[in-house]
């Protein structure tokens, strides 16, 4: 096996990406890590990710595309990811979303906090970057535990440097030490898209992981498809989903609520936030009607325990091809 002690794979996951975009979002990583894998979860006829790398040659030498041929969920490409670099011996994964940029130094910074807790003993599970969402400008601090609050709350990056510790997180942007996987296990597939994240953050904590976010690794993230406007005693810019991704947010919330490993100050907190979401999607976005429809929908298949994707056949993969 190569001996690859402290090198990153960056796992990139795509669906129906802007080409655009994701072109943008290679060349800065590829800058950055030892080499990154493409899981492409677009549909077996669509060819718009392999063009897209073909035509930047100078992308290829440490690049690699695994074409899924259906989408198989965010949780089973990511752990296609992940397996890879457990596999191939590197010490850490980075991961990302498609519609990410990070800076310049945004992997050095991660790997950098992260060897530093480690060598001090820390059990560290995951390190995060700052991240800006794309759409709203919208800068988003870290969530935390205060030791004198009973709530999480959250804390300004500019507030956490070099950093802080943090509670949960969101897939982009995270660095994590392969040989956390053996202990923790993988990711959810079953979940399909939204609190993926969330729930393997809090199983790895109730295993005694640490988790930490620096402001020093900045990523710019984008958040929903578009965004609208929300009276919260003033107006203010709000990320949307499309109805069908509500569906999954609002039914993955609660199948979280379900789970024994999260905190129960955390579940009273994040039903709070939710019961702002609902005022906003439900009072103030676009097809309100459609939204009210698949939320409910999701509400009642959370309940019920309904996992897995919403149409079963988009989540068939063929047999993954190699490029």
């Amino acid at each position: 096996m190569i001996d690859r002690t402290q090198s990153v794979l960056a796992v990139v996951v795509a669906y129906r990406p802007d080409v655009e975009s994701l072109v943008l979002l290679l060349r800065a990583l590829l800058s950055q890590v030892d080499e990154a894998l493409i899981v492409d979860n677009s549909p077996a006829a669509e060819d718009d990710v392999h063009a897209a790398i073909v035509g930047f040659p100078e992308l290829l030498s440490s690049l690699r595309l695994l074409r899924v041929g259906s989408n198989i969920g965010i949780g089973a490409a990511l752990n296609i990811g992940i397996q890879t670099a457990i596999d191939e011996g590197f010490e850490y994964v980075l991961l990302s979303d498609q519609d990410s940029l990070p800076a310049h130094d945004m992997t050095a910074q991660l790997v950098r906090v992260a060897r530093d807790l480690l060598a001090n003993g820390v059990r560290v599970g995951y390190v995060g970057a700052a991240y800006v969402d794309g759409i709203t400008g919208h800068s988003f601090g870290f969530q935390v535990q205060e030791a004198d609050r009973y709530f999480y709350s959250t804390r300004a990056a500019d507030a956490a440097d070099p950093w802080v510790e943090v509670i949960t997180g969101i897939t982009s942007g995270s660095l994590h030490p392969c040989r956390v996987f053996a202990d923790v296990g993988m990711m959810r597939e079953d979940w399909f898209i939204d609190y993926v994240d969330t729930e393997w953050f809090h199983r790895a904590r109730a295993l005694g992981y640490r988790l930490f976010g620096t402001p020093r690794a900045v990523l710019g993230h984008s958040l929903g498809d578009r965004s609208f406007r929300v009276w919260y005693g003033r107006w203010r810019n709000f990320s949307g989903y499309s109805p069908q991704r509500l569906y999954y947010r609002f039914r993955n919330f609660v199948l979280l609520m379900r789970c024994g490993h999260v905190p129960s100050r955390w579940k009273v907190r994040a039903c709070w936030y939710w019961l702002g979401n609902a005022y906003a999607y439900l009072l103030f976005s676009p097809n309100r009607w459609q939204n009210l429809k698949f939320t409910c929908r999701g509400l009642w298949d959370g309940l019920r325990g309904r996992v897995g994707s919403l149409d079963p056949l988009a989540s068939t993969p063929a047999s993954p091809r190699r490029s």
